[in-house]
């Protein structure tokens, strides 16, 4: 890793009153050399809305601070873990943590992950959600004011939608430039949070149909049920026991069994078979490995029990599969 990151300062955006420039940062940093400045390089992310765009095999970071960010990955996995939860962000989904998240993060992989995250300053998070959630009257009557109250956006593994995910394309692509146009990443900074408060919406609709007598009890369980989801997309070649489960969600066993499956109609097994062969799917289409290589990557050891077992679920062979689909990246041109 190089000893600071790579560091596009582009044109600050107007009317915003703390150091509102961006940054695209092309390079992880390196907590490790003598005399970082951890207390400076958060003010960078307290001030700023910075961009992080950089390719690594072997990085980890121990637990840190982070703002409201939104998090990608391409072509292999970045796991981030905090509070006993545990994250693979990948080529399928996106991570959002809120402002005040500590967490820590590594890539461990035998090629390069393209690791992708939009970082967003607290001041330009809260200017946003004024401007979109305060009443045009109060906004009329003074341009500054403070929507009443904090957004606090669900922690979770986001597959990619047509809200977001176009939002982050673009930021994705525009990072990729000599010179970025600024006003257009501004803007883009504008419709994330916009997209990510549709979104938002869509979760509490969700949340609703938890079977529970206050609405504070609905929303903790449905976020400990997408702790026991989470965990299992992203750790679903591991040998999961329902006491692991019910332990990432502080959960009785036998209730959190029954919440699991009223809520997503499976079983945390049945679940984990379906991840398992989600996954053998995205590497049929994606990857060159042989049969016998995805077989074991998802977690299965016996090649013959793993193929009757796709073909019930697909009604082909992996072999028949792979020559029939065929699929590009997220974020091909």
């Amino acid at each position: 890793m190089a000893a600071w990151p790579i560091l596009l300062k582009l044109k600050k955006i107007t009317g915003m009153h703390a150091d509102d420039s961006i940054f695209i940062m092309r390079d992880f940093p390196d907590f490790s050399v003598p005399g970082f400045d951890m207390e400076k390089y958060n003010e960078r992310f307290l001030k700023n809305n910075v961009l992080i765009h950089a390719l690594s095999s072997d990085v980890s970071y121990g637990e840190h601070w982070g703002c409201l960010s939104v998090k990608c990955a391409y072509n292999g996995n970045e796991y981030y873990q905090s509070n006993g939860c545990f994250y693979a962000v990948n080529d399928s989904n996106y991570l959002v943590f809120n402002e005040g998240k500590t967490y820590s993060s590594y890539i461990f992989s035998d090629k390069p992950v393209e690791s992708f995250t939009v970082n967003i300053s607290p001041f330009f998070e809260q200017t946003v959600v004024s401007g979109l959630l305060s009443r045009t009257s109060d906004l009329l009557a003074d341009a500054e004011c403070a929507y009443p109250g904090k957004i606090e956006f669900t922690e979770k593994l986001y597959s990619h939608d047509d809200a977001v995910s176009p939002v982050l394309r673009r930021l994705y692509h525009l990072s990729l430039l000599n010179k970025p146009d600024s006003n257009t990443i501004t803007e883009l900074y504008y419709t994330l949070i916009e997209k990510m408060l549709l979104v938002q919406d869509g979760v509490n609709n969700e949340i609703k149909k938890i079977e529970a007598a206050k609405p504070s009890t609905q929303a903790e369980l449905y976020k400990r049920l997408h702790y026991a989801k989470d965990f299992i997309d992203s750790c679903y070649m591991e040998n999961i026991t329902l006491q692991q489960l019910a332990a990432v969600t502080c959960l009785n066993s036998a209730y959190f069994l029954r919440q699991f499956k009223k809520y997503f109609g499976l079983t945390p097994y049945q679940y984990i078979i379906k991840a398992r062969l989600k996954a053998a799917k995205h590497l049929l289409e994606n990857s060159s490995e042989s049969i016998t290589d995805i077989c074991f990557t998802v977690g299965y050891e016996d090649t013959t029990s793993f193929t009757r077992l796709f073909k019930q679920n697909f009604l082909l062979t992996p072999e028949k599969y792979r020559l029939a689909h065929q699929k590009k990246s997220v974020f091909a041109c």
